[in-house]
């Protein structure tokens, strides 16, 4: 169960993780509203910055994540990504008539997400 434990604290450094990871979200989509308000952009930009911010709000939790990680820091960065990417899944259905989402936008969505923790943990 080594794989489990970073500094002895399991998957709580995890956690604190992937909660300043959806510190940052909140932050940046503020500031993101402000601009499309401001700047009035189209959807498909729109949609650009919100996955900019999916990848920045993965890196940073990763980042924190690794920070903490004796080794294997990329495998945390990674499974801080994967779980920041399963809350965005649950949250976004609640809002959702139905949970059929796009394929082709959720695997980009979780590809990104997870590239964005691993980066973060590998920089760390």
């Amino acid at each position: 169960m080594e794989i489990l434990r970073v500094h002895g604290k399991g998957f709580g450094r995890t956690l604190g993780a992937l909660v300043f990871a959806f510190l940052v979200t909140v932050v940046l989509m503020l500031g993101f509203a402000f601009l499309l308000l401001k700047l009035q952009l189209d959807a498909g930009k729109s949609e650009i910055g919100i996955m900019v911010i999916y990848v920045l709000s993965c890196f940073a939790g990763g980042w924190v994540c690794g920070r903490h990680a004796a080794r294997r820091k990329f495998l945390w960065g990674m499974l801080t990504g994967v779980l920041y990417f399963l809350l965005l899944l649950v949250v976004s259905g609640l809002g959702e008539e139905t949970l059929q989402p796009q394929l082709t936008r959720t695997v980009a969505t979780f590809v990104l997400c997870a590239g964005g923790g691993t980066l973060g943990g590998m920089l760390a």
